[in-house]
């Protein structure tokens, strides 16, 4: 699949005045990314996209619930077949959650993004 490359702040690419575009590895790791950066509820055409972020907020989180809910956001994408690793890092302070996340597509490929910004913010 090719898709619109985005950047970390989910803006569109521009190379040569072109927009750039992706595809592979790359195209799928951005949408995990798209998936768990997006509040279900948030995105008009498609509502139940994304994940719920009120699920990352508060002083007693739950780390397994969290995990489970951004595996979830992940396997939205049906060109995901399992996700292997999740870990974040969680600033207090700035509301927001830094996740990793490793998952293996349906044709095999090991797919990983780092720092992707998870936020109540």
């Amino acid at each position: 699949m090719i898709s619109l490359k985005l950047d970390e702040t989910g803006d569109l690419v521009f190379s040569g005045g072109e927009l750039a575009v992706i595809e592979g590895p790359e195209e799928l790791a951005q949408c995990g990314r798209a998936a768990i950066g997006t509040n279900k509820g948030e995105w008009f055409l498609y509502p139940d996209a994304g994940i719920t972020f009120s699920k990352f907020l508060g002083k007693e989180i739950n780390e397994e619930e969290m995990r489970d809910e951004l595996s979830a956001g992940l396997l939205q994408e049906d060109r995901f077949q399992t996700v292997e690793d999740i870990e974040f890092t969680i600033n207090r302070k700035s509301r927001t959650m830094l996740v990793t996340f490793t998952a293996v597509g349906t044709d095999g490929t090991r797919v990983q993004a780092e720092g992707v910004e998870v936020g109540a913010g």
